[in-house]
């Protein structure tokens, strides 16, 4: 693909897709081949226990427009039998799909998470503009990818992003150092679930493996079928991952001994992780981070950053400056008793699709803390051990120093409260 800075003479060169693709559903791949152009394409594994079939992808084709635009149009087209929507990602390489981290960001069609689809095979149409995402770049190895599911789970595309905050806020009242060793980390792609764990998925898991060998020290609960499951320590929440992953016929991820033999369905154990396995498990510190702020850099907020009452459920403080309130509990959510919790996807996405990233309950994450936070500066797992571990995104009677996106947490493993939940991530 030819991007080019300024109009020249030179002929129109399409940009190049070929059929490398990362089979993700147990639906054979159909690809295009045509002269000059490939077509690529690729499913998505249920991230849910969705009981229908996933969306089918094919007839990617990719093109530069006539020069001297720098627009490329990605025609695909798109079927599923059981769902009238889907939520659709695109990818790009620059090296025949070796890997899939050009930048590319800048679409708009028929992209996102609610793009309309039934069972007729119909053409979709997305305009990248890689004259914002990939300028003056030259290459005739690019590689485009598109992405499909119609189930709860989001693509984080691997990167660079900035964790970390230099605001100098204060933290519930009292100065934070906390999460100010700023720095630049990547991060490899992954999927994430879009909502938080709610309380019906979580007993759909947890019926299936209490009857499978595995034992949870609290049973959980939520405020009903759609809100947060809370109450869960972060021992249940690992082994409800690994639950989750036999359930879906995924390998499990974490285990009780060095050889990755013995899946951990019991007890009170810091389990041996299996990084390579396909399964569910709980985002690291620098995953969340990344999803939590949406493919946008040095923003308090997933969304921006202030915060009032319509974009998250916290507990408002005025006397931050960035808080619009009203002070106190989300008016929207007070009911006779606690926890005032809401349902999940109650508002707004992040620039990733993801909700919730910003109140409503904290969330587990996988790694244990440790302070400053300084543990690489690629694909960070964090200390080794440790006694707590980590958590995130602030909660509904946390005012909102504790929802910015770089605000960190810690507890011990063994803690449970009616304002902490989690939401899994799959490596991808």
């Amino acid at each position: 693909m030819k991007i080019q800075n300024s109009i020249c003479a030179k002929s129109q060169l399409p940009l190049l897709v070929d059929v490398a693709s990362k089979v993700l559903a147990l639906k054979s791949l159909s690809t295009l081949s045509l002269a000059t152009v490939l077509g690529a394409l690729s499913l998505a594994v249920p991230f849910a226990a969705h009981a229908g079939l996933p969306p089918v992808v094919t007839n990617v084709v990719a093109v530069q427009q006539a020069l001297p635009s720098k627009l490329v149009t990605i025609n695909y087209t798109l079927s599923d039998p059981d769902s009238l929507s889907a939520s659709i990602s695109i990818l790009v390489s620059s090296n025949s799909g070796a890997t899939w981290t050009v930048p590319a960001t800048n679409f708009t069609g028929d992209y996102g998470p609610t793009v309309s689809d039934n069972a007729t095979p119909t053409v979709k149409t997305v305009i990248w503009n890689a004259g914002t995402d990939f300028n003056g770049q030259f290459s005739t190895t690019c590689r485009v990818r598109v992405l499909a599911n119609d189930d709860d789970y989001a693509y984080i595309p691997g990167g660079n992003f900035i964790m970390g905050d230099n605001f100098g806020d204060a933290l519930g009242g009292s100065a934070e150092t906390d999460n100010q060793n700023v720095q630049t980390i990547y991060v490899s792609s992954f999927y994430m679930d879009s909502n938080l764990v709610t309380g019906a998925a979580w007993t759909s898991v947890f019926n299936y493996a209490v009857t499978n060998g595995y034992s949870f020290d609290d049973p959980g609960a939520s405020e009903g079928l759609a809100y947060p499951v809370q109450g869960v320590s972060w021992f249940d929440a690992v082994k409800w991952c690994n639950a989750r992953s036999q359930m879906l016929n995924a390998t499990p991820v974490y285990y009780t001994d060095a050889t990755m033999t013995n899946v951990y369905q019991s007890g009170q154990v810091a389990p041996y992780v299996k990084t390579n396995a396909n399964g569910y498990r709980l985002p690291t510190e620098a995953e969340w981070e990344k999803a939590a702020r949406g493919g946008v850099n040095s923003q308090r907020f997933p969304f921006g950053n202030t915060i009032n009452e319509t974009q998250a459920n916290y507990y408002g403080n005025t006397n931050n400056a960035y808080d619009s309130g009203p002070s106190g509990y989300n008016t929207n959510y007070i009911v006779a008793s606690m926890p005032y919790t809401s349902p999940v996807g109650s508002f707004a996405p992040n620039g990733y699709g993801i909700y919730d990233m910003a109140g409503n309950v904290y969330e587990w994450c996988q790694d244990w803390y440790g302070y400053p936070y300084n543990y690489g500066t690629v694909n960070p797992q964090g200390p080794t051990s440790g006694a707590y571990r980590v958590l995130r995104a602030g909660a509904y009677n946390y005012d909102s120093s504790y929802a910015r996106c770089a605000a960190r947490g810690n507890v011990p493993p063994t803690y449970e409260s009616s304002n902490l939940g989690f939401r899994c991530v799959r490596s991808y």
